[in-house]
């Protein structure tokens, strides 16, 4: 337990040290996901969501998700992204259906379809596989690998595209989460020119039904990781 406390601050303090020159630019096959983001934990038998992602410019994204139970080991749900940009004069939306089915009470295989609702460049699916490990009783680490196929995510001539996150989670009783996200990215065809790196503080509060989880993202390695955006999600479970 001492180790995965040394190995938690080492991160803490890595995340604060380059937060000032942080950059947002996580590829987008991250969001093309029914849920916000990556999450290993079971569905409620029912919830609604609200986002927002901003760039602190002209670029604001607000996903809006449904979710829940269809059976013991079944999750289903939708979500719709909403891009505005030029300072809201063009706007345009994608929607994701996905499920998963959760093997055991810690590991589950997903598959989202994401398509365009008025352009046609955004098309993709996706499949997942993502396991969260308790190590002790406060600390956790959630592991996902995904695979993703058409223009939505390919980049226009990778093939396919691969994304691996990490994402070490320190349990604070039981409404305080805090997570740090490490996530890889690339193509099958191009994997040094579309290599992309991120890591992603993020801040969770559950109170009653109700989640609310603020993210960073901090790009890394690359010079067209660039820019800096701020999220905050809200989920209601009934």
């Amino acid at each position: 337990m001492d180790r995965c406390r040394l190995s938690l601050v080492s991160i803490v303090c890595l995340v604060v040290g380059m937060l000032a020159s942080s950059s947002f630019a996580v590829d987008r096959i991250w969001n093309m996901r029914y849920t916000f983001g990556p999450n290993g934990r079971p569905a409620p038998k029912l919830a609604a969501g609200v986002g927002l992602q901003s760039d602190f410019g002209d670029e604001v994204l607000f996903p809006i998700n449904l979710v829940g139970q269809v059976a013991k080991d079944w999750d289903l749900g939708g979500k719709i992204d909403v891009f505005a940009y030029n300072r809201l004069g063009n706007v345009v939306a994608s929607i994701d259906f996905g499920g998963r089915y959760r093997m055991g009470s810690s590991g589950f295989i997903e598959l989202d379809g994401y398509f365009g609702l008025n352009r046609n460049d955004r098309t993709a699916v996706i499949l997942t596989y993502g396991k969260e490990h308790y190590i002790a009783k406060v600390f956790s680490n959630y592991y996902e690998a995904r695979v993703g196929v058409l223009d939505g995510v390919n980049k226009g001539d990778g093939w396919a595209a691969v994304e691996l996150a990490t994402q070490p989670t320190l349990h604070f009783g039981d409404h305080f989460l805090f997570m740090i996200e490490v996530t890889a990215s690339s193509t099958i065809r191009h994997p040094i020119r579309d290599f992309m790196t991120d890591i992603i503080p993020k801040a969770e509060v559950s109170l009653g039904g109700t989640t609310i989880r603020l993210d960073f993202d901090i790009g890394i390695l690359k010079d067209d990781n660039t820019g800096k955006k701020i999220a905050l999600f809200v989920q209601q479970a009934f």
